[in-house]
């Protein structure tokens, strides 16, 4: 009889795992997340390989999940462990010719394949009704989104909603450049004859309504186009795109508080109004020739220390969906992510 005892402990064990590779594949099946209403909106990330392990690989394991695969486009340089992941969950991604530097040319490049993805997709029966973009250093409360797009109508009125960058109107001097790149886009002409003031969003967060993402498509369309209008422009990304709705188009930036980037200071925002954030993100802030100022959000009681979550996404995904398994920091979470410090601690 006792012979039989090792093999038995040793099916009970094997019955036990199994037992709990079923509940794990359940959990992580049946639990969906994806807010609705966002199916309306294209999701366009910029990010770069160098920022694929340290911020890439948080966002597919929070705010990412929030949304249906196949409305998120992630424009990168490179090809890795991390794209694939993404890859393999359906998620589209957009490899770009462009330099993987931070410059102006290398950005407007990568801004220019992210628009001409959205043209792709809805000429190709796409029914977006709203271009986002967001960087891959913030994340996004895609149900705090989806309630503020609902207030306006993307098919009629011509939005760019963002975050102020300045704190005052820009002025585009007139320029020649722009008249010869654009010779029969009367529009343009606003540009030229006089110098034009107006207001223009960060490029770390913005929405543009499908009514104006139509048209702005003479200016946009085409990898190469954008990289042609900054330089007929002479301004980077973020400045060129304010100046063609702006000074161009003539079309005002709608400010959206609930929008924060990482220059905003980021330990301000009142616990309580957490979850009526539409983006939060991490960083530094300078402090004037003083060391740099860590800048993330504060959490009471976050669900994981600083050492583990220095973005505070994963503590602030636990805040937003609490039913999420791995929220519970227990040993699902734990062989699920087991190089997390805690997990390797415990």
């Amino acid at each position: 009889m006792w012979k039989r005892r090792p093999y038995n402990a040793l099916l009970a064990c094997l019955a036990a795992l199994c037992v709990f590779l079923l509940i794990r594949r359940l959990l992580t099946k049946s639990l969906s997340l994806v807010v609705p209403g966002s199916s309306v909106i294209h999701f366009s990330i910029r990010t770069t390989a160098s920022y694929h392990k340290s911020r890439l690989d948080v966002l597919l394991r929070t705010w990412l999940n929030t949304v249906e695969p196949k409305q998120i486009h992630i424009a990168t340089d490179v090809m890795d462990t991390w794209t694939k992941t993404a890859q393999d969950s359906e998620y589209q991604i957009i490899r770009t010719s462009c330099d993987q530097s931070h410059h102006s040319e290398a950005l407007c490049c990568k801004s220019g394949f992210e628009y001409e993805q959205y043209y792709i997709d809805t000429g190709g029966g796409g029914t977006s009704s709203w271009y986002c973009h967001f960087d891959d250093d913030m994340y996004v409360n895609v149900g705090a989104l989806v309630d503020t797009l609902a207030k306006y109508k993307p098919d009629r009125d011509r939005l760019y909603l963002g975050k102020l960058s300045v704190g005052h109107e820009y002025k585009v001097q007139s320029n020649e450049r722009f008249l010869r790149q654009f010779p029969n886009h009367q529009n343009g002409l606003l540009l030229i004859q006089k110098t034009s003031y107006y207001r223009f969003g960060t490029g770390a967060a913005y929405c543009i309504s499908s009514s104006l993402m139509k048209e702005l498509e003479p200016y946009l369309r085409g990898p190469k186009r954008f990289v042609e209008t900054c330089k007929a422009i002479g301004e980077p990304d973020d400045v060129t795109l304010g100046a063609l709705i702006g000074a161009v188009l003539g079309y005002e930036l709608t400010v959206v508080p609930l929008i924060n980037t990482h220059y905003n200071y980021l330990p301000s925002i009142d616990s309580n109004s957490l979850v009526d954030q539409i983006t939060i993100s991490f960083g530094q802030l300078d402090m004037m020739g003083q060391s740099p100022l860590k800048n993330v959000i504060m959490i009471p009681n976050a669900q994981f220390s600083e050492e583990d979550d220095p973005t505070r996404f994963l503590s602030y995904h636990c805040l937003l969906h609490p039913m999420v398994p791995w929220c519970a920091r227990s040993l699902y979470y734990c062989l699920v992510y087991p190089m997390t410090s805690w997990c390797k601690i415990t």
